[in-house]
Order: structure tokens, then C-alpha cells, then sequence
């Protein structure tokens, strides 16, 4: 007899198939296709299941007696299997100190099991219901938490119109006009608070100048150089007398 088949409940370890897809391997096409879709039977865990199956498969098509009827409540079920486990366990002890061969000890076994195959069973025909409920939970907590950011942002706005509104209604109401120079504006005079602010019609503004003589302007300059000149002599003038007086009355000390 060949030894039993292991199974494991990893997926095998992706280093084989990493050193598949290789950049080289892809750009020649040598990389392995995916698998084809399972179109009827397929192995998970050593057991065989068809594509076709119910998500959550009735007792009698996996060969299961059932212990409940068709029409039940889950909760009442539950407590009653649950009671059920405890009682056959308790008589499971007795057979173990009583008589440890007896035939009923594997009885009682089979019926503890089939009693934890049952409770399972009905645990699991709740997890659609716990798919529903805690889906249904995620959106309104994100509900919940887009109320509450839209409602901060309402206040803060709220708080930031109060705040300019305060600001507003705090400026006097006789502020003075700032001063602005004349600026001519396509052919016509235009007042605006600097150059860089556009006219009502729409064409760039320009500072109005007016021409300046530059003859008289540099015979100003030259006048003004010739003044400072003559000052600056008559003062060093005035310097050398003063040194010139000290000495002399140092001199007749001595």
C-alpha cells in the first residue's frame, strides 16, 4: 500500500513561480499562462467540490443525518445542540470510568461529532447575514464620519464669515483716500491707485511725464558743482589761518 497523500492547507511557496516571470522570460514569451477557470470539480483541502455547489451545501447532499427540522429557529437549535454536547460528553465520561472497551464509547464519539457537524452547520448559514450586517455597519460608520466632517467645516466656515464680517463692521467709515497720480489711458486721463492696475477701458495704463530741458538742466548741475567748489576752498582757507595764527603765538611764547 502506497503511504497516504499529505495534504497542506498553505498554497504551495511562491518562489517556483516567481523565477518564472522573469523580465527575459516575459519580453520572449516563454512566462506561463494562467490557469484555465475550473469548470467542474476541483480539490481544497482533500476534499472534492463542484463549481456548482451552494456557498453553504444541505447536510443530506454531504451525506449528513439531519437532527433538526427543515423549518427552525437558528438560536433555540443552537441552545438545544449545545445542551446536547454537554449531556453526551457527561455520559461519555461515565463510559470511560465504567467500561473504557465498550462498543458505546465509539457510539457516543460519533455522536458528539455528529452533534459539533450540526452546530457548525447552522453557524454557518449565519455568515451571509454577518457579510450583510457588517457591510451595512462600514457604510454607516463612513456616513457617520462624513456627517461629522461635513458638520466641522459648516462651523468653521461659519466662524470664519463671523470673523471678516467683525473685521468689517470694525473699519471707520471715513478712511482717507490714498493719493494716486494722473495716468493716461489711451488718449484719455484715468485716476488709479499705481501703474499696475488697469483702466475701465481695458488698455494699459501709463504715468503722464512731461519733457524736461535738458540744456538748462545740465547748466543747472554745472552752477551747482562751481558753487560747492569755491565753498570748499574758502573753508580750507579759513583752516590754514587759524594754523597759521597758532603758530605764530607759540613761537613769541617760546
Amino acid at each position: 500500500m502506497g503511504e497516504p497523500q499529505q495534504v497542506s492547507a498553505l498554497p504551495p511557496p511562491p518562489t517556483q513561480f516567481i523565477k518564472e516571470y522573469t523580465d527575459e522570460n516575459i519580453r520572449k514569451g516563454l512566462a506561463p499562462k494562467p490557469p484555465p477557470p475550473i469548470r467542474d470539480s476541483y480539490m481544497m483541502f482533500g476534499n472534492q467540490f463542484q463549481c456548482d455547489d451552494l456557498i453553504i451545501r444541505p447536510l443530506e447532499s454531504q451525506g449528513i443525518e439531519r437532527l433538526h427540522p427543515m423549518q427552525f429557529d437558528h438560536k433555540q437549535e443552537l441552545k438545544k445542540l449545545n445542551m446536547s454536547i454537554l449531556v453526551n460528553f457527561l455520559d461519555l465520561l461515565d463510559i470511560l470510568i465504567k467500561s473504557p472497551g465498550s462498543i458505546k464509547r465509539e457510539e457516543k464519539l460519533e455522536d458528539i461529532k455528529l452533534l459539533f457537524v450540526h452546530m457548525h452547520h447552522l453557524i454557518n448559514e449565519y455568515r451571509p447575514h454577518q457579510a450583510r450586517e457588517t457591510l451595512r455597519v462600514m457604510m454607516e460608520v463612513q456616513k457617520r464620519q462624513r456627517l461629522e466632517t461635513a458638520e466641522r467645516f459648516q462651523k468653521h466656515l461659519e466662524r470664519v464669515v463671523e470673523m471678516i464680517q467683525g473685521c468689517l463692521a470694525s473699519l471707520p467709515d471715513d478712511l482717507p483716500q490714498s493719493e494716486s497720480p494722473d495716468i493716461v489711458c489711451g488718449g484719455s486721463k484715468c485716476v488709479s491707485a499705481g501703474p499696475s492696475f488697469p483702466c475701465s477701458s481695458g488698455q494699459t495704463p501709463l504715468l503722464k511725464t512731461e519733457p524736461m530741458d535738458v540744456e538748462e538742466t545740465g547748466s543747472s548741475c554745472m552752477e551747482a558743482g562751481a558753487l560747492d567748489k569755491n565753498v570748499t576752498t574758502s573753508k580750507r582757507d579759513k583752516i590754514w589761518d587759524k594754523d597759521a595764527a597758532m603758530c605764530s603765538i607759540i613761537d613769541e611764547i617760546a
